[in-house]
């Protein structure tokens, strides 16, 4: 496990104190983002939002999922922590300081629709109905915009990870803040900790496990790691990973880590933990979260995590 040229993989796991040390690959966290509307404005009202014929990310404000497109065909509208064909929205001018959000499928364009049977499921059609698909903008005292329904003023409501997103009523909660982010139409590639976070919660799916999130507090733990590979050009654990999240006030519960010296994408990584079945237990294990770092161009470190 000491020699560099092997460049193996190893990972860690404890839980009630028993430790697991074996070979795996490893690969990180996630972030997107979307924007949703608010709710009843403060007496001093923000300014309205300019509605340029654009196209647009629409990002939670909060965890950083983008809206998208929950098939191929855009039935349903969800939040996922990547971006894609399927985030990117043309926010088009209508009248009265109202707006379409469109997205084009196949060369079919499609338009977010309020449901008016039950008033708070969204979705995508083909035509145009009428007002339940034009949508107002108002910025957020707090920051962020509201994207309000221009039928009865209900907001967007995103609950979470591949969560459906709702019109529900304004309340000003942070689920209905969003930010409006300009693009083209072919967003960038994601960023490896999003790619990884994709690929993760796709992987935990197939093994009927709920989804993780990332954490920052376990990504700086998991950087220690990461960091003594890249100087040693060798796979190991060579810091107290959960012991540095402790002393970052995260309250660790149950821990596992996978390591990788090697690998110069974050697919190769985890294309190689996923061989190891010591590394693919931790990626599908009991974890609510996960931390990546990636330092250099081939030492990779994931602590995985529940509080």
């Amino acid at each position: 496990m000491k020699d560099a040229s092997a460049r193996t993989a190893r990972v860690r796991a404890r839980s009630a104190g028993a430790v697991l040390v074996a070979c795996a690959l490893s690969v990180g966290g996630l972030a997107l983002s979307a924007v949703p509307a608010n709710a009843a404005p403060a007496a001093a009202a923000p300014a309205a939002v300019a509605a340029a014929d654009q196209v647009i990310t629409i990002q939670d404000r909060q965890n950083h999922n983008a809206l998208a497109s929950a098939d191929g065909e855009g039935s349903r509208i969800v939040a996922r922590t990547y971006r894609d064909s399927s985030t990117s929205f043309r926010l088009a001018d209508k009248s009265n300081g109202r707006i379409g959000l469109t997205r084009d499928v196949n060369g079919t364009e499609r338009v977010v629709e309020m449901d008016t049977n039950d008033d708070r499921t969204t979705q995508f059609i083909h035509w145009w109905a009428g007002d339940n698909q034009q949508w107002t903008l108002e910025n957020a005292a707090e920051g962020g915009t509201y994207l309000h329904n221009a039928r009865d003023n209900r907001c967007l409501t995103y609950h979470g990870q591949d969560r459906e997103v709702t019109v529900e009523s304004c309340d000003g909660s942070m689920s209905q803040r969003f930010d409006l982010v300009s693009g083209s139409g072919q967003p960038p590639a994601p960023a490896p900790e999003q790619r990884f976070l994709q690929r993760l919660n796709e992987l935990r799916a197939q093994y009927g496990k709920a989804p993780v999130r990332s954490n920052p507090t376990l990504a700086q733990a998991a950087q220690c790691n990461a960091g003594q590979m890249d100087q040693r050009h060798v796979s190991g654990h060579f810091c107290d990973s959960d012991g540095i999240a402790r002393g970052l006030g995260y309250n660790v519960r149950s821990w596992g880590e996978i390591a990788f010296y090697g690998p110069t994408t974050v697919d190769a990584a985890f294309d190689g933990w996923v061989r190891s079945s010591q590394h693919l237990g931790i990626m599908v294990g009991d974890y609510s979260e996960v931390g990546l770092s990636h330092v250099g161009t081939a030492s990779w470190n994931a602590d995985f995590a529940t509080r």
